[in-house]
């Protein structure tokens, strides 16, 4: 079992790598040396990044080795050096050949290591896990960061897209009340803000079982939603008037005709689309006109996952089989959204909850009752801020063990450049 282990940790991390190298190849090397906007880093800073965080916890923490570049641990640690910091970065020539030794000593430590069930760090390879879902959300922050760049300044990949012209209209899904399990319950990796595991009692409600498209969103901006103070909380109206926001971040307006920006190129606005590019501030906006409200964690998670009749609750939205490109949008497999409703009904019969956008909800990032920080408090507890808000579900461009639906992803309320959307819920 320990053999057929580490064979898998070795398949997975050299898979990882190469998706993440195929991530950089879409764009030149001096456009990812420069911010993409709103502040960030240079695009090239994450792919030492994941090297330094490799090399930290499987070499020094695990394996008691010193650092094997002191300048890298400087520069691409996100403390160390703040982002304005983050300038005149080694190349790419150089970062690679970086990764390929931390990565030679990791697998040298992999082949010489037995994963002891009494140490939590190496039970079920959980270190290597950590690294390996680690990279997995750089992989997607690196998709959010290229998004920005001009089209123009990207290389589109071989690509076979698939996207029917589904259009659903909005209905609800009932939820019956009562309890149901919340959190990671399986027996596979989870970070530690997804434990304690716990029974939560939920009322009744309704919830949408479809993402809120395009032509749903262009409705409030019609009604003059972006100048209406009244659905606005006040934190959201003082962001909207700072940011001029106007409407989503990647649409345009040309000759009275919306546009919206794709990873590849600029296309009409696709009305069957999920909206995306809003902050946690318009979709709040959003749900209070349509008279309606964002769902809590525990209303997503139990209408994603719950199965009433079984008394059980699914890995994913459809139940526990691993995901393919016939249950959901994922995995950079389109490297776009799809229409709502391009896949089949989820456990409750809900559309996309796995996957395609992420979905906020009304809930802050906190730590459940009984939460401890594992193995370090930086992952989670550094942002129970109280202005951090819960996503669930997942994105076109999330990996597959990151769609487990008791994962939780978690941005500030005014960030906009994730692939996250809306599904609005209401009380019964």
């Amino acid at each position: 079992m320990s053999q057929e282990l580490k064979e898998k940790i070795v398949r997975l991390m050299t898979e990882s790598r190469a998706n993440t190298l195929r991530i950089f190849d879409l764009a030149r090397e001096k456009d990812l040396h420069k911010s993409p906007g709103f502040g960030f880093r240079p695009i090239i800073w994450h792919l030492a990044h994941i090297g330094v965080f490799e090399s930290y916890w499987l070499l020094q923490k695990m394996k008691g080795e010193s650092a094997p570049d002191e300048r890298y641990e400087r520069i691409f640690d996100p403390i160390k050096t703040p982002r304005e910091s983050s300038v005149n970065l080694p190349s790419r020539k150089e970062m690679e050949t970086y990764l390929t030794r931390v990565r030679d000593r990791v697998m040298s430590y992999l082949d010489k290591i037995t994963f002891d069930e009494n140490d939590p760090l190496l039970c079920d390879a959980y270190i290597f896990n950590l690294v390996l879902q680690h990279e997995y959300q750089h992989q997607e922050t690196l998709c959010y960061l290229l998004h920005l760049l001009p089209v123009e300044k990207k290389i589109r990949p071989d690509l076979d897209k698939q996207q029917s012209s589904i259009v659903n209209r909005q209905s609800s899904i009932e939820i019956a009340g009562g309890d149901f399990t919340m959190g990671c319950v399986w027996r596979v990796f989870g970070y530690d803000n997804e434990f304690p595991v716990r029974t939560v009692n939920v009322p009744a409600f309704k919830i949408d079982a479809n993402l809120t498209t395009n032509e749903e969103f262009l409705r409030f901006l019609e009604s003059d939603g972006y100048k209406r103070k009244e659905f606005w909380s006040e934190e959201g109206w003082a962001w909207c008037e700072r940011e001029n926001w106007q409407h989503p971040l990647y649409w345009t307006k040309k000759d009275e005709m919306w546009f919206e920006k794709n990873m590849f190129d600029e296309t009409s606005l696709r009305l069957n689309h999920p909206v995306t590019g809003v902050s946690f501030y318009e979709a709040e906006a959003y749900s209070k006109f349509m008279n309606k409200s964002l769902p809590t964690e525990a209303e997503w998670e139990k209408a994603a996952s719950w199965d009433a009749t079984e008394k059980q609750k699914n890995l994913f939205a459809w139940g526990n089989e691993n995901p393919t490109d016939t249950h959901c949008n994922f995995n950079t497999n389109q490297w776009d959204t799809t229409p709502t409703g391009n896949y089949p009904k989820g456990t409750n019969g809900c559309f996309d909850m796995t996957g395609n956008v992420w979905e906020w909800t009304s809930s802050v990032f906190d730590g459940y009752k009984g939460f401890q920080p594992f193995p370090y408090p930086e992952y989670s507890a550094e942002w129970f801020d109280g202005d951090h808000r819960v996503l669930k579900g997942g994105s076109w461009a999330t990996r597959a063990p990151l769609l487990r639906t008791s994962f939780r992803n978690f941005f500030r309320r005014h960030f906009r450049i994730a692939f996250a959307g809306i599904r609005l819920a209401m009380n019964i």
